[in-house]
C-alpha cells in the first residue's frame, strides 16, 4: 500500500471518529437537556405544594380574643395572612412558623395523624403569658398562590415582617418564635439576621438547606441523588435567587447567644435527627437544649408524646 493510500485511508478513519464524537456528543446534549427540564420541573413543582384546607377552629378551644391581621413581607414583596391571639395586656410575643405543605393552624397529618396543632399551642402560650400569632407563608394557605416556596430563604423575609408587625402592634417587648420543620429551619436561619428575637423553639429543622437537598431528594422526589440533586440545587437557585448560605441552622445559631429548644424524633426519615445533633454542638446559651423522643416521626413527638413535650416547652419558656 503506498503513502497516499495510507494517507487517504487515515483521513477517512478521523472523519468517521469525528463523525462519531459528533454523534456522542448529540446524544449526551439530548440526555443533559431531558434531565435539565426534568430538573426544572421537579423545583417547579416543589415549590408549589398542594394547599391544604384551612381549619378555623378556634371555638373548639376557647379563644376568643383574636384577631385577623395582614402585613408585608420584609421586602414588601408580597403580603401575608394570618391571626393574633392576643393576651389581655401582654407584650410578650411567640410567632409560630408552619412546615412546608402546611399552614397557620397544622403542620402534619396530611396521610398520618402525626401533627402539630397551633391553636392547642397558642392555648398554652397563653397560659404563660404570651400572645401568639401564626400565619401562612408565602405559597402556602391563604397565600398559597402568591409567590413560590424556597425552603426557608424568602421565608426569612416573611418571618421579619411578622417580627416587624408585631414590634408595629407595640406587642414585641419580648420576641419568640416557635417553627416546624421548614419553619422550624426558618426560624433558626433568621436568628443572625435581627436582634429582636429573645428565644426559639425548633421542631424537626434541618441544619443546612444545600447540605440537606443534596442527601436527601431521593426523601422528596423518588429520584436518584445523582444527577437529580446538584441539577435541582443549581435551578432551584437560578429561578429563585436563592443564597444557600443564608439557610443555614448551622451558621445562624453559632453566631447568636440566646436560649434555643429543639425537638426532634429519632425515627424521623424526612429530615434525620441527627441534622439536630449538628444544631445543638453550636449551641451559645447554658439554656439552649436539644431534646430527643425515641419513636416519633417527622414532627410527630407532639403526637405521640404530648404531655413530655408540653412539659418540656413550659419548663423552657419558665428557664427563659
Amino acid at each position: 500500500m503506498d503513502n497516499i493510500t495510507i494517507l487517504k485511508e487515515g483521513v477517512k478513519t478521523a472523519l468517521n471518529l469525528k463523525g462519531l464524537l459528533k454523534i456522542v456528543c448529540i446524544i449526551l446534549l439530548i440526555i443533559f437537556l431531558i434531565i435539565e427540564i426534568f430538573s426544572i420541573h421537579i423545583v417547579k413543582e416543589f415549590s408549589h405544594p398542594k394547599i391544604r384546607e384551612l381549619k378555623n377552629k378556634f371555638s373548639s378551644y376557647g379563644i376568643k380574643n383574636y384577631e385577623k391581621v395582614t402585613f408585608h413581607s420584609e421586602k414588601r414583596d408580597i403580603k401575608l395572612n394570618g391571626y393574633l391571639i392576643k393576651n389581655d395586656n401582654s407584650k410578650k410575643t411567640i410567632i409560630i412558623c408552619h412546615g412546608y405543605g402546611d399552614n397557620k393552624f397544622m403542620v402534619g397529618g396530611k396521610k398520618t395523624p402525626e401533627k402539630v396543632d397551633h391553636l392547642k399551642l397558642a392555648k398554652i402560650f397563653s397560659n404563660e403569658g404570651y400572645n401568639t400569632l401564626i400565619f401562612d407563608f408565602r405559597g402556602h394557605g391563604e397565600n398559597g398562590h402568591n409567590a413560590g416556596v424556597t425552603i426557608g430563604f424568602n421565608e426569612q423575609k416573611d418571618l421579619l415582617g411578622a417580627i416587624d408587625f408585631i414590634k408595629g402592634r407595640g406587642i414585641g417587648e419580648k420576641i419568640g418564635v416557635l417553627g416546624s420543620s421548614m419553619g422550624g429551619a426558618t426560624s433558626l436561619s433568621v436568628l443572625d439576621k435581627t436582634k429582636d428575637i429573645s428565644f426559639a423553639i425548633a421542631d424537626s429543622p434541618f441544619s443546612d438547606l444545600k447540605d440537606y437537598l443534596s442527601n436527601n431528594i431521593k426523601v422528596w422526589t423518588g429520584l436518584p441523588k445523582f444527577p437529580f440533586a446538584p441539577m435541582a440545587i443549581a435551578n432551584f437557585k437560578l429561578i429563585y435567587g436563592v443564597n444557600y448560605s443564608e439557610v443555614s441552622p448551622l451558621n445562624s445559631v453559632s453566631k447568636v447567644d440566646i436560649p434555643i429548644l429543639i425537638i426532634h424524633g429519632k425515627k424521623d426519615i424526612t429530615i434525620p435527627y441527627t441534622e439536630s445533633v449538628k444544631i445543638k454542638d453550636r449551641f451559645k446559651n447554658k439554656k439552649s437544649k436539644l431534646v430527643l423522643f425515641d419513636n416519633s416521626v417527622h414532627v410527630g413527638s407532639y403526637y405521640m408524646y404530648s404531655d413530655k413535650y408540653e412539659e418540656n416547652i413550659k419548663s423552657f419558656l419558665k428557664s427563659i
